[in-house]
């Protein structure tokens, strides 16, 4: 089977091409990550232990991604545009409620990451409901482990079985 040249580039870089991967999925998501993460597994080396590496940089690489989203917005948050934003969205007591919700629980934080669309811009709106930087990183770094690691795995089977 003959890969396209981009596929075969990215597979030639290893680990640090994994991670790079996972961070742009997570930046400009014009992949949906099930393709990337089942692309991965099906490219996985013979051993299934061979794929513990990846979920592990793939989950570091998303994390990365989604404190890209979390910084932006918590250093253009003097910008009068996001602070007007956010206090319109304060408005609603839905949108207080839910992000209360969301904000409670670093376990409900690691399942966002299971939502394919929420999991790119978690990031955003952790910052802007004031989550602590690391709570959100050790969160989302859980939830990515479970996203990728499942992904992963099931590419790797469905080449191996």
């Amino acid at each position: 089977m003959a890969l396209p040249n981009f596929v075969t580039c990215i597979l030639a870089t290893g680990l640090c091409g994994v991670m790079l991967v996972a961070m742009l999925e997570k930046l400009v998501p014009v992949v949906p990550s099930i393709g990337i993460y089942l692309f991965f597994g099906l490219t996985a080396g013979s051993e299934f232990s061979a794929v513990i590496p990846l979920v592990i940089i793939s989950a570091f690489g998303s994390m990365a991604g989604s404190l890209c989203w979390y910084y932006l917005a918590r250093f253009s948050g003097a910008s009068p545009g996001l602070r007007s934003l956010s206090a319109w969205l304060g408005r609603f007591t839905a949108a207080r409620r839910a992000s209360g919700w969301y904000a409670e629980s670093m376990t409900r934080m690691a399942l966002v990451q299971l939502v394919p669309a929420a999991r790119v811009y978690s990031g955003l709106a952790s910052s802007m409901v004031s989550i602590d930087a690391i709570r959100f990183a050790v969160a989302t770094f859980i939830g990515c482990l479970i996203w990728n690691g499942a992904l992963i795995s099931a590419g790797w089977m469905v080449r191996h079985f």
